[in-house]
């Protein structure tokens, strides 16, 4: 158990950040094909799932060069 507490979470945070927002584009594009496929053309919903996946890949990238850049 000693090794989780040396291991500094800070210097990972950009790596951490990176991955979330990789896992919430995963989660958006699933969810905005699903919504472009749906047979009742009438069963609209209200989440922007392609902007909520342009943002996401934003952040995803943002924070994987930040990650990689050392900061």
């Amino acid at each position: 158990m000693e090794w989780f507490e040396q291991l500094n979470w800070q210097d990972h945070i950009w790596a951490v950040s990176s991955v979330m927002s990789a896992l919430v584009v995963l989660v958006s594009s699933l969810a905005d094909r699903r919504r472009h496929n749906r047979v009742s053309i009438d069963d609209v919903g209200f989440m922007p799932w392609t902007a909520i996946t342009v943002f996401s890949v934003l952040a995803t990238v943002l924070s994987a060069a930040l990650a990689i850049k050392g900061l």
